[in-house]
């Protein structure tokens, strides 16, 4: 009987400030992977990675290659972002990849208490713009 015990303790579902921790943390590494998927994007498009970009992200600044792309969101760039997506299996990868790291993120996110506001809290952040821009490219959302 006291092996029963011990054995239904293990199972005790986690404590609130364990699944907020555990939460916050998968978010982090989500994001984490999102700067560096946001990086893969920038060096296929330059066909390199800008020195000054690789510098920042060096030197800690996780989420200058989000920043840069999330500056090249014109109708313009959209569109020659598209025409490229399609002819370049490699863009099309890295793209890819982003996007779907992104909606990794809000399937994270959407299973919380709060989840419709923190879908909109990441939707409307930096990765999130950039996500709406590379999913819009690739033809996965129609534009609004």
């Amino acid at each position: 009987m006291a092996g029963d015990v011990s054995r239904t303790s293990k199972l005790a579902p986690r404590s609130a400030s364990e699944k907020r921790l555990s939460l916050a943390k998968e978010v982090e590494q989500l994001t984490s992977k999102l700067y560096d998927s946001a990086r893969d994007v920038i060096e296929q498009i330059e066909d390199e990675t800008p020195a000054e970009l690789e510098d920042r992200f060096v030197k800690g600044e996780r989420d200058v290659y989000v920043q840069a792309l999330h500056q090249r969101r014109s109708r313009r760039a959209l569109k020659e972002l598209g025409q490229r997506y399609e002819s370049d299996r490699s863009l099309r990868t890295r793209v890819d990849s982003y996007v779907r790291l992104f909606e990794r993120l809000l399937d994270t996110v959407s299973g919380t208490q709060n989840g419709p506001q923190m879908v909109e809290a990441c939707l409307g952040s930096d990765t999130g713009k950039v996500y709406m821009m590379l999913a819009e490219a690739s033809g996965r959302i129609t534009p609004n």
